[in-house]
């Protein structure tokens, strides 16, 4: 097994395993944390490893006042989207090098960013979970949960697409223009489909399935416009 197919699988492989780590944040650090926090008690966790098909969830006690309910029911969403950007920082400055640790990090930053704007998006359309207990109290509305949804995804679309580039270019697996356009095309094929297995998952139809690809179909134009500057073994090169 040569290096890059041996990097790949591994790559996959940390994918994975990341995605349930991700659940783990959500359920545990962002709504536990808060639970806790306002003196409440965590009864049940349970982490779904065919999430988005199975949604995650804790259970917990205690009696709160009614300020603190929104920071527990959007303490999974808003944890998330701060570990993923400061992972997202991190990465993209290149403060974090070492390849084994960055490629564990990227899929933590991916999947604790796609998991709240999944939420955000898909209830935005139709209410469910969080942030259909967001609605409920006021804190969101459907319109402004679509639009935080697509503003904080489109921001963090091309932070990853950035950090993911640098990934693939530190062990050699793309050299040109047109591998680069293939492999962002092919990595951001992850969205329409975990948005169908959320569809689903939540018995909602496949009608807006096909927007989830236009992610993909941006990776293969926005690359070249303009052309990317790219470090390969410490020299400069540019992809034409």
């Amino acid at each position: 097994m040569n290096g890059r197919v041996r990097f790949l699988t591994v790559f996959l492989f940390i994918a994975f395993v990341m995605k349930a780590v991700g659940e783990f944040v959500h359920e545990v650090v962002g709504h536990g944390f808060f639970v806790l926090l306002f003196g409440g008690e965590i009864t049940r966790v349970h982490i779904s490893l065919l999430w988005p098909y199975e949604l995650s969830s804790i259970g917990w006690n205690g009696n709160f006042e009614t300020w603190q309910l929104p920071f527990i029911y959007g303490g999974g969403l808003l944890v998330c989207l701060i570990i993923s950007w400061v992972l997202q920082t991190l990465l993209f400055l290149r403060i974090m090098r070492d390849l084994p640790l960055s490629s564990l990090l990227f899929w933590l930053s991916f999947w604790t960013l796609l998991n709240p704007v999944g939420y955000l998006i898909l209830g935005g359309i139709s209410p469910f979970g969080d942030v259909a207990a967001l609605i409920a109290e006021g804190v969101l509305t459907q319109a402004s949960s679509l639009a935080i949804g697509l503003i904080i995804f489109l921001v963090a679309f091309f932070s990853l697409s950035k950090i993911f580039r640098d990934l693939l270019l530190s062990v050699g697996i793309i050299k040109d223009h047109r591998g680069l356009r293939f492999s962002l095309g092919l990595f951001w094929l992850v969205v329409p489909l975990v948005t169908a297995i959320a569809l689903i998952g939540l018995r909602q139809p496949l009608f807006y399935l096909p927007v989830s690809f236009i992610p993909s179909l941006l990776a293969l134009i926005i690359p070249s416009i303009p052309p990317l500057s790219i470090r390969q073994n410490d020299a400069d090169a540019k992809i034409a």
